[in-house]
């Protein structure tokens, strides 16, 4: 079992490391952050703050496409191609090519920011700023947050197309950021039906926010580390239980 959804997952990264979209992504985040540089001069005292900022946000954002660009047509790239029927009449199961293509992706998504973050610390030492290995608690995060991203994605790819499938998990990205808002409407509503509303897409929506303790690193402030580890379960639960869904809609589809 475990070899079928390694297998799946293997030949996941080597085809997404090798997509221009990848590609592209990866060399524009490099030029993004090597332009902290330029504009250094113009932080006025604060460019160790400013330029960790752009660095860890950069990661974000380059890795959040690469998940959402590639994450969206994994499914539906083997559909229409019709290499799925050769890859489903093999002994696998159906659960075990989504599992496996979510895992090749997140082995992408560990490189890119092996990769970035890299080049992020390369920047910081060649520009003289003090670098910590405090920042990377905002990487992990980010790593954890793109597990529910990924997992969405996968999730819209088995049944619509890449445009689609980007475009829906994109508006819940950015949905996932504003989900505190939605608990503070429920708490101040006076409508019965708009709180239960609100706190039905409070709980069912992906609360993204709390991976976001980009702010809190770049100015040292302390960290609680149980409501990291509270966000790290809850990515891998969340993740999961998509996933569980994603499968069952794949393995109802007729082919």
């Amino acid at each position: 079992m475990k070899m079928k959804i390694s297998a799946i997952m293997l030949n996941t990264f080597r085809e997404a490391i090798r997509d221009k979209v990848f590609i592209a992504i990866i060399i524009f985040s490099i030029i993004v952050m090597g332009s902290a540089r330029v504009i250094k001069p113009l932080t006025l005292g604060e460019e160790a703050k400013v330029i960790k900022d752009i660095g860890l946000n950069s990661i974000t954002l380059f890795s959040v496409l690469i998940a959402i660009l590639i994450g969206g047509r994994l499914v539906y790239k083997e559909i229409e191609k019709r290499t799925i029927f050769l890859i489903l009449s093999r002994p696998i199961y159906r659960w075990q090519f989504i599992v496996g293509k979510f895992f090749g992706l997140m082995l992408v998504l560990f490189e890119s920011i092996l990769i970035m973050t890299g080049i992020f610390y390369l920047m910081m030492l060649v520009l003289g700023i003090q670098a910590n290995f405090y920042l990377l608690w905002a990487v992990v995060l980010t790593f954890f947050e793109l597990a529910i991203v990924t997992s969405i994605a996968i999730f819209f790819s088995t049944f619509s197309t890449p445009i689609t499938s980007s475009v829906f998990t994109f508006a819940l990205y950015f949905i996932g950021h504003l989900t505190r808002d939605l608990k503070t409407l429920a708490a101040i509503s006076k409508s019965p039906p708009a709180t239960l509303i609100s706190d039905v897409l409070y709980y069912v929506l992906p609360n993204l926010s709390n991976f976001n303790v980009k702010a809190q690193v770049v100015h040292n402030a302390l960290l609680d580390y149980r409501v990291i580890l509270l966000t790290i379960l809850y990515s891998i639960v969340y993740s999961a239980f998509v996933l569980f869904i994603s499968c069952l809609i794949f393995r109802k589809k007729d082919f």
